[in-house]
């Protein structure tokens, strides 16, 4: 019988813990990718080339994994593409045989979905279902539209990558309309996906694991998740809904500007009570003294530059970027002894002024380490049995 918890270091333990084999699971990232790209090669979407659409409304239903990938689709290429893209839990009642309509959403038995669905195909849309067609959803489809289904049998708070590589299928198959912008390439995602989930393999150490160097930020203090674009805050939601729900570990999300907010209320109250940094702080007199929360901030490496100098003066604060070349859990206001870090190419004014298309993939794979980090945290956390 285990009478401790895993070392994060020891892979034998972990593996053990991962009776319900969520690691291999969230590891299936890259292979959620790839059946959309294989779908798409296969010609599903074929129907859609000869389609100008006057809008492309998604349907998340109830919400979860689908609707925080229609907000990162929607943050990264809606102001790139000639064509409105609505996003909402249920179908707009304009809704004609000049739309498309994507039902996305991981419960066939969703009936917000399924009386999208009937009701889109009613009045002649074009439907493409990204969810799985069974029960009510199957029944009010009839045979009819295009099946974009989940093909990798994963855990349902781990299809946000699956939904957003879905969601940009259907958009890059509209080829009558304009894309500005360079989309990523399904494959090519897919395998930064699969070359991140090796990275974070349970036999690599927390030193070289930036998925449980992550964990370990993580389980060390309250955490505030947040970003410096719609995009950001969208993949912090994402992050602060997976440690809790896949791990059990309470942590918040919200925007940069009420992260600032809240790292000043924090240090006015540390200021305002000095026992805790008092010599003669006792616990047991004293009670046991406030930890402040730490912020973390969702960006990319082409925006790391201008967002250092966005938050320089917040406080405790650790950037988590989604590219191969972040050192993740370095403070932002390292201390006289860390190591100098080489000087970050400063981005034009273009690069940051909004979200675009080129910064999927870095979110795709922060997304990726996130679900990985809250998957070693479970299994730490759920070894006592």
């Amino acid at each position: 019988m285990r009478t401790g918890t895993p070392d994060l270091d020891d892979p034998e333990e972990l593996l053990s813990a991962d009776i319900d084999r969520l690691l291999p699971s969230a590891a299936l990232a890259g292979a959620q990718v790839r059946a959309i790209a294989e779908a798409a090669r296969e010609g599903v979407l074929a129907p859609l080339s000869d389609v100008r659409p006057r809008s492309v409304v998604i349907v998340y239903g109830g919400g979860g994994a689908a609707a925080r990938a229609a907000g990162l689709v929607v943050a990264t290429v809606a102001a790139r593409i000639d064509v409105p893209v609505v996003t909402g839990p249920a179908l707009p009642g304009w809704i004609g045989p000049l739309d498309v309509v994507v039902v996305a959403g991981d419960d066939a038995g969703d009936m917000t979905l399924a009386d999208a669905a009937a009701r889109a195909l009613r009045r002649r849309a074009e439907v493409v279902v990204a969810a799985p067609i069974a029960g009510p959803l199957r029944d009010a489809l009839g045979g009819n539209g295009i099946d974009l289904s989940p093909r990798v049998d994963v855990e349902p708070s781990l299809r946000f990558v699956g939904f957003v590589a879905a969601l940009l299928a259907v958009l890059t198959a509209l080829t009558q309309i304009r894309f500005g912008g360079g989309v990523p390439v399904l494959d090519e995602v897919a395998d930064a996906l699969d070359a991140e989930a090796s990275s974070a393999h349970p036999a690599r150490e927390s030193f070289h694991n930036r998925a449980k160097s992550l964990a370990i930020t993580v389980a060390a203090r309250p955490t505030v998740w947040t970003g410096d674009s719609p995009a950001g805050v969208v993949v912090a939601a994402h992050a602060a809904t997976s440690f809790a729900g896949i791990a059990g570990i309470v942590s918040a999300a919200t925007d940069l500007g009420d992260a600032a907010r809240l790292s000043a209320v924090v240090a006015d109250r540390r200021t305002g009570d000095a026992s805790a940094d008092s010599i003669f702080y006792d616990p047991e007199i004293d009670g046991p003294m406030e930890v402040s929360p730490r912020i973390l901030v969702a960006t990319t490496a082409a925006r790391e530059w201008y967002t250092r100098q966005r938050i320089g003066g917040i406080g405790d604060v650790v950037l988590v970027v989604g590219d191969d070349t972040e050192t993740l859990g370095q403070a932002v206001n390292p201390g006289a002894d860390a190591p100098p870090r080489q000087p970050y190419p400063v981005p034009m004014a273009e690069d940051v002024a909004s979200d675009s298309p080129g910064d999927l993939l870095s979110y795709l794979v922060l997304v990726l380490r996130v679900e990985m980090a809250a998957v070693y945290l479970r299994l730490v956390g759920n070894a006592v049995r």
